[in-house]
């Protein structure tokens, strides 16, 4: 890009450009296109405007508005007069864009008519100019952008290269807000750089999902592209879908976007291959692995030809990927690559006008943020033993210091005059620079040990169920904010969220150091705050971290949108609703409460409230029903939309019942009983000699007559535990529920369950489970049954769910309650084989459930039932020296 860099020389090469499109705005499924020549026509006449409406040279000018070609338009005219842009973020708080207009002293706003009201009265003694941006409507207070349209031809003024371009106001992570200006010098160094590269092509046209008001968007994703020709993308929103119909209808080939973009991209590209089946997974999964290994090996994109289906079907057009904003992680990278799409990252921030460094097609390597574009110098201040130190910059980029800061710049520049960026790193022996964290954001323990708090999160977060973790120090130890991914936990079975997050820590903990290892963990329901970068404002971490594990609701509650209260305001839904808040009157109910994760329903707490709602409101709700239901919103629409019956919801389907019972409960013949003792005796002998089983209190056990053993669950180990600690007397006739998908997909397996007494339980129909296992005690045998509901993640024991105490109540047998230790130390969930640790069976006391009962009577909860023999077995824990 030849020349002395200005918004009036890219107005001239935009107008060069003719019809072409310059910026593509899409809506639903239909684009509305600009052209360079209306856009570079429109920034004219909207800068002559401003001139003869009295626009000083220099003069700050508001920008608060979502991404629009009028922002642009507006931008490209206050730039082109003169004046200097304040971009605002269009969902700053009205407190927060207010503080900006009155600290910049900007005595002109463009905004949009919805935000009008709320400017009205700033400005003071000389009151605000207020200037909606989108279509024009009626509005008392302000007037259209197009008011300001001049048909004058005068020549807009020239501008030095040193004046100010852009005023910038960011709190980054950190929550302390700064304030700095960018000359028009700071950014010309970089888009004539960017464009002196040759990449950009004039039929490119780049998606750009982020908002104009950050400096990496607004100087490398619409100057550096509008002054190359290359046509703007613009999705009507940020989300998934809205970038893929965007992505489609633009025809994009490049896209200009941040880490956590492209992150969610491949996530979604391979949990679309993870549901095509094994088959497809195995085959495309291994042409990826093959096209990512040639790119690494040769530099060659093997996978534009190798997976050019995948690419099909989300951007076909699109050739490269830019990244910058924050660190995008080389196995990233990588994996893109092996798509097939060219990868370009680079380091820079907001105070070097964006970009400093960056790899290049010819220049690039793989993990480094390659180096600098526009004739910059990096050093490495006080490097440690591997090179690492803080990385601090000198280019004709950097901006001169924070605006009326003399603190701040004190601390961000050095006694020669380079910035310090706060961010640490080190230089390979080529130049090339690799960032690995952030001075200020390094968390120092209680043992003084450093973390890195990026390396550990990204650690935690490749568990599918962590959609989100943000770790913190807290009194020493490293702790974690934690925002489960409530699908991939329902789909694995997860009762509880608290559980699940546990097991997926606990399992992604056996992988790293001990210092990278949590403490303890929060639950937190909403998406963890960020910048709209999508770095995490870590300052506000510690009271949302202490807020969430003292119960306390998120700090701003969303109110409900129109629809909502609409929704909630017909009858049958606010007798609903009514009816909810009676149900679980210690919980905090909103729309978007998950009934499983938050409210810990399972199976049979589910079963019992569908019977509720039938008989209260007559409403009855399938199995099908109930599977698709994530949200209250979605119970309620569910029960609204429910046709009334007078039929049971959950009534038990008697064929099924018996047809379950003949196939899996009828007497074994003499095969099976010979198999069968041959199991026990093997398994007898396996937990003899390897885990060394020691079994205390059988004399507990009933000698005849049905009952329960209901023990802890904290190991696959744990049935074998309990089948070697029984006697043979018992063993003949003990029976166990087996899950109905894990345990007997098989013929061999399901052949193998006939032979130990195993029969199918399915979690969907928890009332014909308690029916089949009512069976089994009717004819005299003994049950054992998990009353957690799965295996615990710690080893500490679970809440027992409710099915327990209606299996006691409806049997009316015994219960032993039992205690099985060192299991989960022997064998573990992430363990392949289990450790030859000595295991030890302790069996309780039988009791009843009326003795479970408060006061001795059987008019008990069923939940309060089960929480009272959970203590039997802790009782017994602690008498072995457990930790419950």
């Amino acid at each position: 890009m030849s020349g002395v860099f200005g918004i009036k020389a890219i107005l001239d090469r935009m107008a060069a450009q003719g019809e072409r499109p310059a910026v593509i705005a899409v809506h639903g499924d239909e684009a509305t296109e600009r052209s360079f020549a209306a856009i570079a026509a429109d920034a004219h006449r909207l800068a002559r405007g401003l001139l003869e409406d009295g626009l000083a040279p220099g003069e700050p000018v508001a920008l608060l508005a979502p991404n629009a070609p009028e922002w642009l338009v507006a931008a490209l005219a206050i730039g082109a007069a003169g004046g200097v842009i304040v971009p605002i973020d269009a969902q700053a708080s009205e407190a927060e864009a207010a503080h900006i207009i009155a600290d910049s002293e900007s005595r002109r706003v463009f905004t949009t008519a919805s935000r009008v009201a709320e400017l009205r009265g700033l400005g003071g003694a000389q009151p605000l100019e207020v200037f909606f941006l989108d279509a024009d409507r009626d509005a008392t207070s302000a007037r259209s952008w197009r008011s300001l349209l001049s048909d004058r031809d005068d020549a807009l003024p020239d501008v030095r290269p040193d004046a100010p371009a852009a005023l910038f106001y960011t709190s980054g992570t950190t929550g302390t807000p700064k304030t700095f200006y960018l000359t028009y010098a700071n950014i010309g160094a970089n888009v004539s750089a960017l464009s002196d590269l040759g990449i950009l092509q004039t039929t490119d046209r780049a998606l750009l999902p982020l908002p104009f008001h950050h400096a990496y968007p607004w100087i490398v994703g619409t100057l550096t592209t509008l002054s190359n020709g290359v046509a703007i993308i613009l999705p009507e929103s940020v989300t998934g879908p809205h970038i893929l119909t965007a992505l489609r209808i633009g025809q994009a080939s490049l896209i200009i976007g941040v880490p956590r973009l492209y992150e969610a991209v491949l996530a979604g590209i391979e949990g679309r291959l993870a549901a095509r089946g094994a088959l497809a997974r195995s085959i495309v999964g291994g042409l990826w692995d093959v096209s990512t290994w040639w790119r690494l090996r040769t530099g060659r994109l093997a996978g534009r030809w190798l997976m050019r289906p995948v690419r099909a079907q989300i951007a076909p057009a699109v050739r490269l990927l830019v990244s910058g904003g924050a660190r995008l992680e080389a196995a990233y990278a990588s994996r893109l690559e092996g798509l097939g799409w060219e990868v370009l990252s680079g380091y820079g921030l907001a105070e070097t006008a964006s970009m400093f460094t960056g790899n290049l097609p010819w220049q690039r390597r793989m993990g480094s943020e390659g180096k600098p574009v526009a004739g910059g110098e990096i050093r490495i201040d006080r490097p440690n033993a591997d090179g690492i130190g803080e990385i601090q910059l000198k280019g004709p980029s950097v901006f001169a210091g924070y605006h009326a800061n003399a603190e701040a710049n004190a601390a961000a520049f050095t006694a020669d005059g380079r910035f310090r960026t706060g961010d640490i790193g080190y230089l390979d022996e080529d130049g090339f620079v690799y960032v690995t964290g952030r001075e200020k954001e390094v968390l120092v323990l209680g043992g003084g040990k450093n973390i890195d708090p990026e390396t550990v999160e990204k650690a935690y977060a490749s568990h599918p169920h962590i959609a989100e973790i943000a770790v913190l120090e807290r009194n020493g130890a490293l702790v974690a904010f934690v925002v489960p991914d409530g699908a991939a936990m329902r789909a694995d079975g997860a009762l509880r969220a608290e559980d699940a997050v546990k097991v997926a820590l606990t399992s992604v903990a056996q992988r790293l150091p001990t210092f990278q290892r949590l403490s303890g963990f929060a639950i937190a329901r909403e998406d963890l705050p960020r910048t709209r970068l999508g770095k995490y404002q870590r300052f506000k971490l510690p009271d949302l971290y202490d807020r969430a594990l003292a119960g306390g609701r998120k700090p701003e509650v969303t109110e409900l949108s129109a629809e909502d209260r609409a929704f909630l305001a017909e009858p049958r839904a606010r007798d609903l609703w009514a009816f909810l808040e009676r149900r679980f009157p210690d919980q905090i109910l909103t729309l978007t409460t998950d009934p499983q994760l938050d409210l810990g329903l399972d199976s049979f707490a589910w079963m019992t409230l569908t019977v509720d709602l039938e008989e209260t409101f007559g409403v009855h709700l399938t199995d099908e029903d109930v599977a698709r239901i994530e949200t209250l919103r979605d119970l309620m629409d569910a029960a609204v939309a429910a046709p009334r019956s007078d039929a049971a919801a959950t009534a038990i389907p008697a064929d099924d019942v018996a047809r379950d019972r003949e196939r899996w409960l009828r007497p074994p013949n003499a095969v099976h009983r010979l198999l069968g003792y041959g199991l026990y005796a093997l398994n007898w002998l396996l937990l003899k000699t390897v885990s060394r089983i020691k079994a205390t209190g059988v004399e507990h056990l009933p000698r005849a007559g049905p009952f329960i053993i209901a023990p802890n669950h904290a190991s696959d180990l744990d049935p074998l535990a309990v089948a070697a600690a029984l006697p043979l007397r018992l063993a003949a006739r003990v029976y166990w529920g087996g899950d109905v998908v894990r345990v007997f997909a098989s013929r061999i397996s399901r052949f193998l369950c006939r032979v130990a007494h195993i029969y199918p339980i399915d979690e969907h129909k928890p009332l014909a489970a308690i029916a089949l296992s009512k069976s089994v005690l009717d004819d005299g045998n003994l049950l054992v049954w998990f009353a957690e509901g799965w295996r615990s993640p710690d080893g500490r024991l679970l809440r027992f769910q409710a099915g327990i105490g209606k299996l006691l109540r409806d049997s009316g047998v015994p219960v032993v309650p039992a205690y099985i230790a060192a299991t989960f130390e022997a064998w573990p969930r992430d363990r392949r084989r289990p450790r030859p640790l000595p295991v030890r069976v302790t069996f309780g006391a039988p009791v009843k459930a009326r003795d479970l009962g408060a006061g001795g009577t059987e008019d008990e909860s069923d939940e309060r039932i089960a929480e009272r023999l959970r203590t039997r077995v802790a009782d017994l824990a602690r008498s072995v020296g457990a930790d419950v």
